[in-house]
């Protein structure tokens, strides 16, 4: 609650108690106030406590669904480890906190809460066939799709997916230009502050990895046609569709 409400409630309240105590004290004919009078006195602060701790929990509702996403510390720390099972045990907790997120939302706006909802549906597909790390991530990907609807200003342009280069560094901070060694075109790619900084000082950013006939290579060099995360770059590629539609779409 901000000073200035604060203080408007602390007012309004002070200035019934005065008109209340006026109303209350004895006239020339009363000899003593009436219990009705007693009893308003009496349930002032009450009410005024009521009324504070109503708009506290109404301010800390709404800073809960317009908060941006980020990863969990421990989805990062599983990640340099390589811990599939680690990072899988948060992906069902972040997928889960989405849903009950979305669900709290549905008291406002339609439509955000219900790409939300569908966003998760995606991502607990995606979790229950992962096969690995990059499927783990797509789930994560899913996951920051649906938080980013709930936490969608008008007017204000969309949050950027995870980072192309490796998802489970969280979310990209901008896109920026990019050309694959084996390519000669160049592509316009979302990544976060510290593959920005790798591909500035001319070295190769941290890449997830995905096998190739058995064999560990980036994730986008794996043929779009086998691989949902190599066609879409977790959604650096999707500028005007989302991965959520084209999971649904493809019944995975």
């Amino acid at each position: 609650m901000t000073v200035p409400m604060a203080s408007g409630l602390l007012m309004l309240y002070g200035t019934g108690v005065a008109h209340a105590a006026q109303q209350a004290a004895p006239g020339p004919g009363d000899a003593s106030p009436s219990l009705a009078r007693l009893l308003l006195l009496a349930a002032g602060p009450l009410l005024l406590v009521a009324a504070v701790a109503l708009l506290l929990r109404r301010r800390a509702r709404l800073r809960h669904l317009t908060a941006p996403f980020t990863l969990p510390p421990a989805v990062t720390e599983a990640a340099r480890r390589g811990d599939e099972d680690g990072i899988r045990d948060c992906a069902t907790e972040e997928v889960a906190r989405l849903g009950e997120r979305a669900r709290s939302a549905r008291g406002g706006t339609a439509a955000p809460a219900e790409h939300a909802l569908d966003a998760c549906a995606a991502a607990s597909t995606v979790l229950k066939q992962a096969r690995g790390i990059p499927d783990l991530a797509g789930a994560f990907a899913l996951v920051a799709e649906g938080h980013a609807a709930l936490s969608r200003t008008p007017g204000v342009p969309a949050p950027l997916p995870l980072c192309f280069f490796h998802p489970l560094h969280g979310p990209a901070v901008r896109r920026i230009p990019w050309r694959p060694d084996n390519r000669r075109e160049q592509l316009t790619v979302a990544a976060c502050t510290s593959c920005i900084r790798a591909l500035r000082a001319r070295r190769s950013p941290e890449t997830l990895t995905d096998l190739l006939e058995d064999h560990p290579v980036p994730y986008h060099e794996i043929p779009a046609d086998r691989s949902l995360w190599s066609a879409t770059g977790y959604g650096s590629f999707l500028p005007d569709r989302s991965l959520t539609s084209l999971v649904h779409e493809q019944g995975l």
